[in-house]
């Protein structure tokens, strides 16, 4: 993915240039956990104010963000980067003046490159339409291919591998094919015939399937979801065993099992680490707890985005996870709706056509979810972008949900962002605060309950000699967590106002405006840092927010909810309670 903005030059643009600066600079961004360090053609630590100030007397200068997407697998971004400009150099027909930073702090390493708007002889650098919208794509693409090796070709491989214990596009392929459980080798499309016979084979050498005739197979009914817990379990114990990889759990994977959650179900557990399951970051995802009924546990959850929250949460610290039922997909009843009125196909031309204010990239998620769908049988994909939407699509996209994900939606959350030893003596409000006086620690189990039990007693010591709390045993009252509360406030806000900018925490009723920098945890409640042109301020922080770092944001609190907006579609919602 390439992304490219031209941004014109003028006093808020120079001043959001350096915030950008910033930002891309910014603690933890950088590899293992550095701060972010700026690069250009010919030195790794380029001088980035200095290129700022170089683009003041220009007409404009271009961002782009480079997200290859095996980006994990380049063995140097620099070097990458460098090619790439010098392919665009070359496209261009001029020396370019650019700087550089990669970021590894989002699971997908990617560049932020800074362009400057002159050639070298002095004239406006104009990047033609169509280079922006497919050259730069395919310059970068062309170049990860080169190194890694084609894409397509080697994801096709794996598909078409007819021994894999897991389930795979053809196995779709055979269940679609069957009728009432029973499968002829002549309903299976003819070009796909002789791979199709070699994973039955397979199949039913590892008793999936049972052969009934030469050509015919019974197959049944929970095929795929067979297929898919033997394949997980084996990708869930390696990305397990990857998570704690370097740790303070690295030496106990004897200690590591899986853990099923129902909807309903509550577990809470000190933060061992998140690993992806298979070869792209943004699937599935193991989340690795030391948990309080004493198990070393590891949780699936269906995407990225479900442990959004712990962005840049440090080993230890204290997480919970809840299982809920899963929900119906706002996409899917807006898809439903859509073709509805449109004769039961659904394009992005008559998803506009219907809903006209929807922008478009608003429009091409949901032609995103048909296209997985359509592969799940749900919708039948005609070509062109068009989809045949039946009437019951709702439950078959549900259904196909629940074969690759469970029955329950995995919601977690951060309750101290401190491991249990930085608790002790935080001036601050914290998880273990919230066990102080009560029987909740005698319930614990294991190493987790143990080291709660061993904390309680300096924590309560520590409060003590602060002057807070009450009682034997130690118990807080509402104006001690307040005290703690407004102690960690300042120290947040003199942190953040270092260099001179005013802080605030966002008020009801109030609106603001900034680039999203970073998340700060505050009284156990992570909040958004928005640095304005003025003054940073702290709102109320979501996990959809992570998409949109180092992006041009307004905010509103209203009744404790904040309403973001960002970029070009500010001043309308941007969908992120969906």
């Amino acid at each position: 993915m390439v992304k490219a903005r031209v941004v014109k030059m003028g006093p808020a643009a120079s001043k959001a240039l350096m915030t950008h600066v910033r930002y891309v600079e910014r603690e933890g961004a950088g590899e293992a956990g550095a701060e972010g360090q700026f690069f250009d053609k010919s030195s790794d630590a380029a001088d980035a104010p200095a290129f700022a100030r170089r683009c003041d007397p220009d007409r404009h200068h271009f961002r782009l963000i480079v997200n290859p997407e095996d980006g994990r697998d380049l063995p140097d971004l620099k070097a990458y980067a460098r090619q790439f400009m010098e392919r665009v150099e070359r496209d261009m027909g001029t020396s370019i003046d650019w700087v550089a930073g990669a970021h590894f702090d989002t699971g997908r390493p990617h560049l932020h490159i800074l362009v400057r708007g002159k050639r070298d002889d002095g004239r406006d650098l104009v990047l033609p339409r169509d280079y922006v919208s497919h050259g730069l794509r395919g310059r970068a693409q062309e170049l990860a291919t080169e190194i890694l090796g084609p894409r397509q070709e080697m994801s096709a491989h794996a598909e078409r591998n007819p021994t894999a214990d897991r389930f795979t596009a053809m196995d779709r392929t055979l269940i679609g094919a069957a009728s009432d459980g029973r499968l002829s080798l002549t309903d299976v499309p003819e070009v796909v015939r002789g791979d199709a016979l070699r994973r039955l084979v397979h199949l039913e050498t590892g008793g999936w399937v049972t052969r009934e005739t030469s050509e015919t197979w019974r197959l049944p009914g929970n095929l795929r979801e067979r297929l898919q817990a033997f394949g997980e379990r084996e990708g869930r114990e390696r990305a397990a065993t990857k998570a704690l990889w370097g740790g303070e759990w690295s030496g106990q994977l004897s200690r590591l099992e899986a853990v099923a959650m129902e909807p309903g179900d509550r577990v809470v557990g000190a933060y061992g680490g998140l690993a992806p399951m298979g070869a792209y970051d943004n699937g599935a995802q193991v989340l690795v707890l030391d948990m309080a009924d004493g198990r070393l546990g590891h949780l699936r959850l269906p995407t990225v985005q479900a442990a959004l929250a712990l962005d840049r949460v440090a080993e230890g610290a204290i997480v919970e996870v809840r299982a809920a039922a899963l929900k119906a997909r706002p996409a899917d009843q807006t898809i439903a709706e859509v073709a509805a009125e449109r004769g039961g196909i659904y394009s992005a031309a008559e998803h506009k056509a219907a809903r006209p204010a929807d922008s478009d990239t608003f429009i091409e998620r949901h032609t995103r979810r048909l296209e997985a769908m359509s592969r799940e049988g749900a919708c039948e994909a005609l070509g062109d972008g068009r989809f045949r939407v039946p009437q019951e699509y709702g439950a078959r996209a549900a259904m196909a949900d629940r074969a690759r994900d469970g029955n329950a939606a995995m919601e977690v959350r951060v309750l101290d962002a401190r491991p249990l030893k930085d608790q002790i003596d935080a001036k601050a409000h914290t998880y273990l605060d919230t066990l102080l006086a009560k029987d909740a620690q005698t319930s614990m189990q294991g190493p987790f309950g143990d080291a709660v039990r061993r904390a309680l007693p300096q924590r309560a010591a520590t409060l003590r000699g602060l002057g807070l709390g009450s009682g034997d045993p130690l118990a807080l009252g509402a104006k001690d967590v307040h005290a703690l509360t407004t102690i960690e406030i300042q120290t947040v806000f003199e942190k953040l106002g270092a260099h001179g900018k005013p802080v605030f925490m966002a008020a009801s009723g109030q609106a603001f405006s900034g680039v999203y920098m970073s998340k700060v945890q505050v009284g156990r409640q992570p909040f958004a840092v928005v640095e304005g042109r003025h003054a940073i301020t702290l709102a109320p922080w979501r996990a959809a927010l992570e998409a949109c770092r180092g992006q041009a944001m307004t905010g509103s609190v209203q009744a404790g909810v904040v309403d973001f907006r960002f970029g070009q579609q500010a001043g309308r919602r941007t969908g992120l309670e969906l």
